[in-house]
């Protein structure tokens, strides 16, 4: 059974992911911060598309689990 701080942390990289994702299909930028601290404004075309990556959404599945 998993700790609940790990089932929030999947259950927020989750939320966070399908933000991006609507970002991206919008069209709208988003703003990040770089190793040195410093906001950079990533352009929509330039967020990589989640689906294509074919990464699990969390980190505990399979990549066979994620195409469910």
């Amino acid at each position: 059974m998993k700790k609940l701080s790990d089932r929030l942390n999947d259950l927020t990289q989750e939320a966070v992911d399908k933000a991006i994702e609507k970002h991206r299909l919008r069209g709208e930028s988003i703003a990040i911060n770089d190793e040195q601290g410093n906001v950079k404004v990533v352009l929509a075309s330039e967020i990589s598309d989640l689906q294509q990556h074919n990464l699990p959404k969390r980190p505990d599945q399979k990549h066979s689990e994620s195409d469910k």
